[in-house]
């Protein structure tokens, strides 16, 4: 029998809107009114303004007194912020992981390989959201085996606000894609026990994401400098 404590209203709530957040459906920038998400999901605005303060501390939620509460912005220097520390903290997270790896940890790895394959399968390209999901759970499973809690904690955090300015690239599908062979041999060293050689594929992995991201935002500058120069300004 589990002893683990059900879930409570608010802690649904924050999840809900955390994931709304990272996906994507909730888009930066836009405003979060506490009653109308609660008629759209069907709850009290009271869990929902809690919510909004739990998701500020980890900068997903921007409060004020004047323009209330947003879904926080991106910009092209945090989202190079964001992957300097991934390039800094995943690489160490993965050694720790892997250099205490197991069998049940292998196969949990594969089986999250698996999955990601499957739903890049079967899901549609314009479906970006359970793509990201699957490739977050197979880079989740990467590191499980790292023993320091606040590693994975830090590791995850990141990888969430990644997810934001993945899903803002059209082309991000099609990336994943492209990079298949990245995450296949993220599987193989992983199963050889190759510590050293999957650091460096994530490595690779992680700066060629770098890219992607950064240029979403060139693109985006560069339709920005053409409507102005189009209205005279």
């Amino acid at each position: 029998m589990s002893d683990a404590a059900p879930e409570t209203r608010s802690d649904w709530v924050y999840k809900r809107l955390k994931h709304a957040i990272v996906s994507g459906e909730l888009p930066p920038g836009e405003r979060l009114v506490a009653a109308d998400l609660a008629q759209r999901w069907a709850l009290s605005p009271t869990p929902l303004r809690e919510a909004f303060q739990r998701l500020e501390g980890l900068g997903l939620v921007e409060l004020s007194s004047q323009r209330g509460a947003r879904v926080a912005s991106t910009s092209l220097a945090e989202v190079e912020e964001i992957y300097e520390l991934r390039l800094l903290l995943e690489p160490w997270a993965l050694r720790r992981s892997l250099e205490h790896s197991d069998d049940a940890h292998r196969a949990e790895v594969a089986a999250a390989h698996k999955r990601f394959v499957e739903t890049l399968t079967v899901v549609p390209t314009s479906d970006d959201r359970l793509i990201l999901e699957a490739h977050r759970a197979f880079h989740r499973a990467l590191l499980a085996g790292c023993a320091s809690l606040w590693l994975r904690r830090l590791t995850s955090l990141l990888a969430e606000h990644s997810q934001r300015y993945l899903i803002l690239n059209a082309r991000y599908s099609q990336r994943v894609s492209e990079s298949i062979a990245e995450h296949e041999q993220l599987l193989e060293a992983t199963l050889a026990g190759d510590v050293e050689r999957a650091a460096r594929v994530l490595v690779a992995h992680l700066q060629e994401a770098l890219l992607t991201a950064r240029a979403v935002f060139e693109a985006r500058e560069e339709i920005r400098r053409t409507d102005l120069l189009s209205q005279g300004k």
